[in-house]
């Protein structure tokens, strides 16, 4: 009856953990949110998220650039976040690179986290973060993903904060 018990309690903590991280129609994860922000104009909104991209704190950004998206001027940023887990097999971090893009319109901005791959650097070789690669162990994958979706949580916090022109 204990075990049981507890396969029914580690199989809820399971679902929990994948339930959390957003997956777009592909099945693939991915954030993406509108956020209205009627006090900034579009001008306004781009020289923010273009700062945002130049905070070297919460994510190690590789490529900055300006790309247009339906017509509009897009902030892409390319980059990787180290994920502790310090009971891993691959040592004490996991990279998770990353696509961040930021659109700005007249009454807000939308912004999407995507491409999001687990592994590379001098960890194990690159792989999508939606699937567990089969050398790593369950309850390591699952970390991973849970620690991956709080970070990016916070991350997108601190955007949120920095596009809104709040002074720290």
């Amino acid at each position: 009856m204990k075990q049981q018990l507890l396969l029914i309690i580690i199989c809820c903590a399971a679902l929990s953990v994948w339930a959390q991280s957003p997956r777009n129609a592909a099945g693939l994860f991915e954030y993406a949110q509108f956020v209205t922000q009627d006090d900034a104009g579009t001008d306004s909104l781009n020289l923010r998220a273009k700062k945002f991209f130049t905070l070297p704190l919460l994510v190690h950004w590789d490529t900055i650039y300006s790309a247009e998206k339906g017509g509009k001027q897009a902030q892409v940023a390319d980059g990787y976040v180290d994920i502790e887990l310090p009971t891993s097999m691959w040592g004490s971090y996991i990279r998770v690179a990353m696509q961040y893009v930021i659109l700005p319109s007249d009454n807000g901005y939308y912004y999407t986290i995507r491409h999001l791959k687990g592994g590379g650097g001098s960890g194990p070789p690159e792989f999508p973060l939606e699937e567990k690669p089969t050398e790593m162990k369950g309850r390591h994958y699952d970390q991973l993903l849970t620690r991956t979706h709080k970070y990016l949580e916070g991350v997108i916090g601190y955007m949120k904060q920095e596009m809104s022109g709040q002074e720290n």
